[in-house]
C-alpha cells in the first residue's frame, strides 16, 4: 500500500491531470521519484509550469494517507496504472486516469468483450425498452455492460445487465462512496455485487458538472465498443460517442422515429458516418466475430416488434406497456435570468443546492430564494434531499 501513496499523492496534485501525470511517471520512472524530485528537477520538465512545480513541491502525504486509510475502512480497492488488474484498454487512451477507486470485483476486460451503453437521462419509452434489450442481451452473451449509472439509458443498461445475470460497471463522476444519482442507491449496492463502481475522484468527492465529461472517457476507454441508444442533438451521451472515435473505438446507434427529438443525435451520427446503425443486439456481436447464444432467459428481453406481434390480443397488458405515450403539453418556464439559470443546473442533475451553487457561480441566498420562487410555480419539485426538474417545463 505504501508505493500506492505516492500514485495518490501524484493524482491529486492541484493542476496536474491524469496526462501530465503520466508524463511526469515517464520521465522521472515512478510516482515516488515524482516526490522526491528537487524543484530544479521537475523544473528541466518540457512545458512545466510554475504552477504544477507549486503543486509538485507540496511533499505532504497526509491527505493521501487519509484516502488510504478511508478506502480500507469502506473496502474500496485502489488500482494504479501500474497494477496488473488495470484494465489493458483503458491504458491505451491517451490521458489513462492514474489510479482508479473500485468497489466491488472488476470483471475480467482481458478475456471478454465490453461494450459500454449510453444516453440521455430524460429517456423516453422506445429508448429505454431499447437500453434493456441490448444491455440484457449482450450480458446474457458474456459481455461486459459498462455506463454511467445515470437517470435513464444509463441506469436501465446497468439494471439490465444484473436482471440478464451478467456483470456491469459503472463509472462515477463523484467518489465510490456518494451515491449519484441519489435514486440508484439500490441499484449502486447491486452493481457492486455484480460488478464494480468505479471512479478516479477519491471517496468523498461531490459530484460536479465538470466531473462528467471527464470520466466519460473511462466509460468508453474500457469498452471496444460504444453503443448510443438515444441522444438528442446537445447531449453527454455524443460526448461519449466523439471520446470513443477519438480512441480509436467503435461506436454503434440505435436509429428511431425521426420525430423524436430523444434521438435526433443518434440519426444525425448515424447520417454522418460516425456510427454503425444496430437494430438487434447480434448486429453488435457479429460486428466482433461472436454468435448470439439462446438461452432461455433471452425471452424476457425481446426487440419491441415481437413484444407487439406476440400479444395474444390488442388489449394484452403487454401492448399497453409499448403504446405511444400520450403527448405532454408542456409549460414555458417564466421567471428571472437567476431563476432560469437554477432550473437549468436542475435540468442538467445539479440537485443539492451546493451543486447548484457550484455549477451556477450563484450565491447561496440568490440560489435558496430561486428554488423557492421555482418550487412555488412547480418548476422543479423537491425530490429526497434534493430537487428535480418537472417533466412538462422548457425554456
Amino acid at each position: 500500500m505504501m508505493s500506492k501513496l505516492y500514485w495518490i499523492w501524484l493524482a491529486t496534485r492541484a493542476g496536474c491531470g491524469a496526462a501530465f501525470g503520466r508524463q511526469m511517471i515517464e520521465y522521472f520512472g515512478t510516482p515516488e521519484a515524482v516526490w522526491r524530485a528537487l524543484r530544479e528537477e521537475i523544473a528541466a520538465v518540457p512545458s512545466m509550469t510554475r504552477m504544477r512545480q507549486d503543486a509538485l513541491m507540496d511533499k505532504d502525504l497526509t491527505y493521501p494517507r487519509r484516502i488510504i486509510e478511508d478506502c480500507e475502512k469502506q473496502e474500496i480497492s485502489i488500482v494504479t496504472l501500474a497494477d496488473p488488474n488495470y484494465p489493458a484498454l483503458l491504458r491505451q487512451i491517451n490521458s489513462p486516469p492514474l489510479l482508479l477507486y473500485v468497489r466491488g470485483t472488476l470483471p475480467d476486460f482481458r478475456t471478454r468483450l465490453a461494450v459500454s451503453i449510453v444516453g440521455t437521462r430524460k429517456a423516453t419509452k422506445y429508448g429505454l425498452h431499447a437500453s434493456r434489450y441490448f444491455a440484457g442481451t449482450l450480458a446474457q452473451n458474456d459481455c461486459i455492460i459498462v455506463s454511467g449509472m445515470a437517470l435513464g439509458i444509463d441506469g436501465t443498461a446497468n439494471r439490465a445487465a444484473i436482471e440478464a445475470g451478467g456483470q456491469t460497471v459503472a463509472v462515477l463522476g463523484c467518489g465510490v462512496d456518494v451515491c449519484y444519482p441519489w435514486q440508484h442507491k439500490q441499484l449502486m449496492e447491486d452493481i457492486i455485487r455484480h460488478g464494480a463502481v468505479i471512479s478516479e475522484y477519491p471517496p468523498g468527492t461531490e459530484p460536479k458538472g465538470r466531473h462528467f465529461p471527464v470520466r466519460n472517457r473511462i466509460i468508453t476507454g474500457l469498452s471496444r465498443g460504444t453503443l448510443v441508444v438515444e441522444a438528442p442533438k446537445k447531449s453527454g451521451a455524443l460526448i461519449s460517442a466523439d471520446l470513443a472515435l477519438e480512441q480509436g473505438r467503435d461506436v454503434f446507434a440505435v436509429p428511431a422515429d425521426i420525430n423524436r427529438p430523444n434521438s435526433a443525435g443518434c440519426n444525425n451520427i448515424i447520417r454522418k458516418g460516425c456510427a454503425e446503425l444496430v437494430q438487434v443486439p447480434a448486429d453488435i456481436l457479429a460486428y466482433y466475430g461472436q454468435r448470439e447464444r439462446k438461452k432461455p432467459a433471452a425471452a424476457r428481453i425481446v426487440p419491441i416488434e415481437q413484444r407487439k406481434l406476440a400479444a395474444p390480443n390488442p388489449l394484452a397488458a403487454e401492448e399497453q406497456a409499448d403504446a405511444a405515450p400520450p403527448v405532454m403539453e408542456m409549460r414555458r418556464l417564466e421567471g428571472s435570468v437567476e431563476e432560469r439559470a437554477v432550473w437549468c443546473a436542475v435540468h442538467d442533475g445539479q440537485y443539492t443546492v451546493d451543486a447548484i451553487v457550484e455549477s451556477t457561480g450563484l450565491t447561496a441566498s440568490t440560489v435558496l430564494t430561486a428554488l423557492t420562487m421555482l418550487e412555488l410555480g412547480v418548476y422543479i419539485i423537491r425530490a429526497g434531499d434534493g430537487y428535480r426538474a418537472a417533466d412538462d417545463v422548457e425554456l
